[in-house]
Order: C-alpha cells, then structure tokens, then sequence
C-alpha cells in the first residue's frame, strides 16, 4: 500500500486502532446493563468484611474484580470470587494466617448472567447454607468450583442439568444424603471431587456413564455397600480416590 495514498493511509491507522483495541483492551468493553444490575443485587446480599468487592461501584463492570466479560458480546463469562488464606512469618512470634472472604447470601440474582461459563466461589464462608438449585439454570457453565465453603444439605439434583459442565468440586463442605444420580447426565464432566463431605448410602451407579471423566475424589464420606461396578466403564480415568470407606466393598461385577 503506497504510503502517498491518503484514504489508504487513513484505512491503515484505523484498522491499526481497532487491533490495538482488541488487544489492549478489556478496559474499553462495556458491561451490559442487566449484568451490572445483578451483580449489584448479588453484592447487596453478600457480607464483604475484607473488602473484596470494593471496586464495584464503577459503571464498566467488566472491571471490576473478579469478573471477565467476552470481547465479542460484552456478556460476563466468569466470575472468580474464590477466598483467600494467606501465611505470614513474624520473625519472632512464628507463622500466623491472614483471611479474605465472603460471606452472607448467593443471590438468584446469578441467573440473569446467562452466558456465564465459569464460576469459583471456593473458600468463602457460607455456613448453614444449602448449595442454591438456581445455579443449575446457568447451562452455559463449564466450571465450577464451591469447594470449602462450609455448605450443608444435600447436593441440587439440579446440576444435573449443566451439560456443558467440565469441572465440578464440591469438597470440603458439610454436604450430606446420597449423590443425586442426575449428576451422570454431566456427559462433558473431566473432574468430580465430592471428597470430606457427610455424603453416604450406595455410590451412584449413575457416575459410571460420565464417559469423559478423567479425575474422580469420593474419599471421607460415609458411603456404604458395594462400589458400583460400573466405576470400570470409566476408560478415561486417570485419576481415582476412594480412600476412608470402612463400610465399602468391592461388588462382584467389578473391575
């Protein structure tokens, strides 16, 4: 393109600007006005001693902390609100550790994020709280993670339905009842940890059909019988952990 030409020129400074926009720059998108609001309802409903939500208060929501909204749609995508442990020394008086979370209610709110595919909320402190069945709803979601939160009850047959899912861990909470057998519609799950939860009864049958399965955590619960020997369909697993079962035995049929 000869630099004498001024419409090209022009073209070539405006297809630079636009790359240089594309690639520099999150700050530039601009947050759908729906999404901002249900944030703001979930922060209204939440406990936020540390401070973590301090930068939602501005109008471009998709920076605020935490959040990431697509380039192409401006629709949030992920939401990473994980807690934090943190380990100081002191010279002389030892290790000591410093904690960052939320805390309060998960607003249904959530449910009007509907291109949202990830979603961490692990290490936060939701006591006397039962996992919300609204989450289900988010179809698009491909990860999530509340592990650590000190959830109870039992776990939403409805994340059976998010069947985009790939990632779901629920460990180290206080969950209990049996394993939903709707959990063995994830067809795209890769990782199940459900490991030091309350969970008991037989394991689900049901999680022999997650065909793409390749990391599996059941360990302390109080599951009892037979392992389901459906556990052997599993050929993508690389990674399998049933320790702590005093109570179970390993079925006839299995592998």
């Amino acid at each position: 393109m000869s630099m004498k030409n001024p419409v090209g020129l022009r073209l070539m400074m405006f297809m630079l600007f636009v790359v240089s926009q594309v690639v520099n720059g999150e700050q530039h998108i601009r947050c759908l006005p729906k999404e901002r609001e249900a944030l703001l309802q979930f922060k209204a409903a939440i406990v936020d001693e540390y401070g973590m939500l301090s930068s939602w208060s501005t109008p471009h929501c998709c920076q605020w902390e935490g959040i990431r909204c697509s380039n192409l749609t401006s629709h949030i995508i992920s939401l990473d609100l994980h807690g934090d442990i943190y380990e100081e020394s002191l010279h002389l008086h030892g290790d000591f550790y410093q904690y960052r979370y939320l805390s309060g209610e998960i607003h249904k709110s959530l449910m009007e994020l509907p291109q949202l595919q990830y979603l961490n909320l692990s290490s936060n402190y939701f006591p006397d709280t039962h996992i919300p069945e609204f989450l289900g709803s988010l179809k698009n979601l491909k990860y999530l993670d509340l592990s650590n939160c000190d959830f109870g009850g039992r776990i939403p047959s409805e994340l059976g339905s998010l069947s985009n899912l790939e990632y779901l861990n629920l460990a180290y909470n206080s969950l209990n009842g049996s394993i939903p057998y709707q959990l063995g519609n994830l067809s795209q799950l890769q990782h199940l940890d459900l490991s030091h939860n309350l969970l008991e009864g037989n394991i689900s049958p049901q999680l022999g059909k997650l065909s793409q399965l390749q990391h599996l955590d059941l360990s302390w619960n109080d599951f009892q019988g037979n392992i389901a020997p459906q556990l052997g369909n599993l050929s993508q697993l690389h990674e399998l952990y049933l320790g702590n079962f005093d109570n179970l035995k390993i079925s006839d049929g299995g592998t």
